[in-house]
């Protein structure tokens, strides 16, 4: 909701900018010389307007951000938190079914060495005297046996409750983290939406004020052509500085905003490069070690892989969405996105990282450690070429932010940017 508000004031702030434009221009006499000057005053207020709308909606959405991160951060907190006292739970009722099995087994050893020596020592005795003995041992033996299965399955069947209510905790724990990416999007959406009616208001103020001011010129000129040559070709000179100053500004902000969405994207192959390395480290200890990996342990790794291939083609869409709705886009900066977007997209889209999450988790659930060490090294592979590509990534995110950030694109290349806009 207060997004929604904050949308809504941005919005009203740039609509407000049209009364402030032309709401005085009709109380102005026909003289067309004091219509220009209204209407160079009318341009800096329009000016000052539409940079306060999207002051106002930069800092609201910076804000929502900073929330959603925090949110999300205490979402993966209670996730981790309950995975750890799963295990924890796991682990002691694991620990506990061993060691009554131990104790069962040292039971049975001292059961058995005792009626060793009472037959040993009974070995004069009648034969029905030895044959009862040997009925009442087996008997004793069968109802400690007995009592020890039944206790055994109960508390299989404990641990296997203990599991089942664990998984279900964190499934509703990753539904909640799923429903707050779902706002997230939302958010998003609100943004880009905002975000195109803030320039759209802006572009029809910009063509209104250059309409009347072509008009009022040419009026002026009819009034005194001689007189008011040179200080209209000067005005319009200005108007023209005023109006490359405000397109640098607005590009420029653009610049920003298109970096921040391929950042976005950038942060989904940080996350399958780090699931590689856990996969990668279980799967090839130091020292040509055999693994010690169980079924499940990788599953945090694998879900955060395909999680992150999801949300990387969520992000690239979304990011050609964002270009698409935007006029400011210099297109140096969306080639060289582009390209490593592409690089992107080769990697996250791998045969071998689909082949890992899928042929690994059976490998480890059937103990099959030499498939396990082979989709170890596919790992170690996948690693290090996703290493590099962070690697270009880094460096390419400096070089955009030093080329777009501070600079923004010629007449030339906004022409082309508006080639490039339209073949979109």
């Amino acid at each position: 909701m207060a997004s929604v508000v904050t949308c809504a004031a941005a919005v009203q702030v740039a609509k407000g900018a049209s009364d402030l434009v032309f709401g005085v221009i009709d109380e102005i006499n026909s003289d067309p010389r004091l219509k220009i000057d209204a209407m160079n005053k009318a341009s800096a207020e329009s000016k000052a307007a539409h940079e306060e709308a999207m002051r106002r909606w930069t800092e609201g959405q910076e804000k929502s951000e900073a929330a959603f991160r925090r949110r999300e951060e205490a979402a993966n907190e209670r996730i981790r938190i309950q995975k750890e006292a799963n295990d924890k739970e796991v682990n002691a009722m694991t620990e506990k079914i061993r060691k009554n099995e131990e104790q069962h087994d040292v039971e049975m050893k001292k059961m058995n060495d005792e009626h060793s020596k009472k037959v040993l020592a009974m070995r004069f005795e009648s034969k029905e005297a030895r044959e009862k003995a040997e009925m009442e041992h087996r008997m004793e033996v069968d109802k400690i046996q007995n009592e020890h299965k039944k206790e055994k399955r109960e508390a299989e069947m404990e641990l296997a409750k203990i599991k089942e209510e664990g998984k279900l905790k964190i499934v509703q724990a990753e539904k909640e983290k799923d429903a707050l990416s779902e706002e997230r999007n939302k958010e998003l959406t609100l943004f880009i939406k905002t975000s195109k009616e803030l320039h759209e208001i802006h572009q029809q103020q910009t063509s209104e004020i250059s309409k009347r001011k072509k008009k009022y010129s040419l009026e002026n000129l009819e009034l005194n052509k001689k007189q008011l040559a040179a200080q209209n070709q000067k005005k319009l000179e200005e108007n023209h500085k005023v109006y490359e100053n405000l397109i640098n500004v607005l590009t420029i902000e653009n610049s920003r905003n298109v970096i921040k969405e391929f950042e976005r994207i950038a942060e989904h192959v940080t996350k399958v490069n780090t699931s590689l390395k856990q996969i990668k480290d279980v799967c090839l200890p130091l020292h040509d070690e055999e693994p010690t990996i169980y079924p499940g342990d990788l599953d945090g790794s694998f879900e955060m892989i395909s999680s992150a291939r999801n949300s990387f083609d969520y992000s690239k869409r979304m990011f050609s969405q964002f270009v698409t709705n935007s006029n400011h886009t210099d297109p140096r900066l969306f080639d060289t996105c582009s390209d490593l977007i592409s690089d992107m997209y080769k990697l996250m889209n791998a045969k071998d990282l689909s082949s890992i999450c899928v042929n690994l988790p059976r490998a480890i659930d059937n103990d099959k450690m030499d498939i396990v060490k082979k989709y170890g090294q596919t790992a170690e592979s996948l690693f290090d070429m996703f290493s590099n590509l962070q690697d270009s990534l880094t460096n390419g995110m400096k070089k955009l932010k030093i080329s777009h950030l501070t600079s923004a694109p010629s007449s030339q290349n906004r022409a082309i940017l508006k080639q490039n806009k339209d073949e979109i």
